[in-house]
């Protein structure tokens, strides 16, 4: 039995002892947003272009996130849109940085990695440092919105008669609050992706001029940045879009307040 299939086992039971249904729920989402994934990579290699079948996937990844484990109601379609909205808002921006900045997928550092392999692949390698910082954000802007939609939910069900701008003050307010630790969260999780890279620079006693325009360092500080600035887009567009979706009332059955 190989380590990961017993670290899989373990993650099952973890989250069925202390998520109970949810936490079953949630596992049953890992496993399609992880084919989901393939999928995505699959379009890809097919010859789709790479940004289409990224934006595709997120938007796949998010619907399954937030619907199968939250339900249909209004602060998952609050939270949806939101996402939706700063995944296109964020592309624009990356998009045009990117091209400008010359970030591409291989660098001078490592030839070695793709010696044996077929250069012949016709995909923009310059596109995929877009894809994966997409990828690398959906993550954490889902966590954030839900995050935010979900309170101002609990707020306007505990005071129904609270005014729009009083609820779009109190989302911002929570967005506030989230908003250091998850660009703490996202900072240490790319760090520790590329700490290797780092020690390696290090240890070879490479210049800091060279460390600070290398190919392989920057697409690294580059994500942290663009996703910084996502992390912090979701909020106030989350809050505006909650706060509206919350005080308008649909038909009985149509969308309720709670799954």
């Amino acid at each position: 039995m190989s380590v990961t299939f017993v670290l899989l086992i373990i993650l099952l039971f973890l989250m069925a002892v202390v998520g109970k249904n949810r936490g079953l729920k949630s596992f049953a989402m890992l496993i399609v947003n992880f084919f989901t994934f393939f999928a995505m990579l699959k379009l890809i290699s097919s010859g789709i272009d790479p940004v289409k079948a990224t934006v595709i996937g997120c938007i796949v990844i998010s619907f399954i996130t937030l619907f199968l484990i939250n339900g249909f109601n209004k602060k998952t379609v609050s939270s949806f849109i939101a996402v939706c909205l700063v995944v296109l808002l964020t592309l624009l921006l990356v998009y045009k940085i990117g091209s400008d900045a010359r970030l591409q997928g291989f660098s001078n550092e490592n030839p070695g990695r793709a010696a044996y392999l077929s250069y012949y692949v016709h995909i923009d390698f310059s596109k995929l440092v877009v894809c994966e910082i997409l990828i690398g954000l959906i993550g954490a802007v889902i966590d954030v919105s839900i995050s935010i939609s979900s309170s101002m939910q609990e707020i306007f069900s505990n005071n129904s008669y609270i005014n729009k701008h009083d609820l779009l003050k109190s989302g911002i307010n929570i967005g506030r609050d989230i908003l250091g630790t998850m660009t703490n969260t996202l900072l240490f999780a790319y760090i520790g992706g590329f700490m290797t890279l780092l020690l390696w620079f290090d240890i070879t006693n490479y210049p800091l001029s060279k460390l600070i325009n290398s190919k392989l360092f920057c697409p690294e500080v580059f994500q942290i940045l663009c996703s910084g600035i996502g992390i912090i887009l979701i909020i106030p567009v989350t809050a505006i879009i909650t706060s509206a979706i919350l005080l308008i009332k649909f038909p009985a059955g149509k969308l309720s307040d709670s799954h």
